[in-house]
């Protein structure tokens, strides 16, 4: 196929776009972030330590996946506009470990986890094999 002028101005157009929507969801997530700040303090000087332990430790892997999420776009914007496949991988690892300790009422749930676990693990694995590095 040949590249025209034309093609060169859609994709630039294209990734403009794709570049200011990421931009806008980098705002609205510090945005959330901020408004998660005073609730987490709440729960953290809350006295009733019963209750607020669970919905602490929920409220700070939350809170901390907010910062995995950011740090996404931060990476996004300095690799010249790229993801690699590992930062998927290390959210998702991130977000299942979190699902395990705040979610584990049920045994089944839980094993089902630990197979995500499992295959986002495999995945990283074969995410690092040379011949994959190699290719890109």
């Amino acid at each position: 196929m040949k590249i025209t002028e034309y093609n060169i101005n859609i994709s630039r157009l294209l990734q403009l776009t794709l570049n200011f929507n990421s931009l806008i969801l980098a705002i609205l997530l510090v945005f959330f972030l901020a408004s998660k700040t005073y609730p987490l303090a709440l729960l953290l000087f809350s006295i009733n330590l019963a209750q607020s332990s669970y919905c602490l430790l929920a409220a700070i892997f939350s809170y901390f996946l907010y910062f995995v999420f950011i740090s996404l776009f931060i990476k996004y914007f300095q690799s010249d506009y790229h993801f690699s496949l590992h930062y998927f991988i290390y959210i998702g690892t991130i977000f299942v470990v979190s699902l395990i300790i705040i979610v584990h009422k049920s045994a089944v749930d839980i094993i089902i986890y630990d197979g995500v676990l499992l295959l986002l693990f495999l995945a990283l694995c074969f995410a690092n094999t040379e011949k994959i590095k190699c290719e890109q």
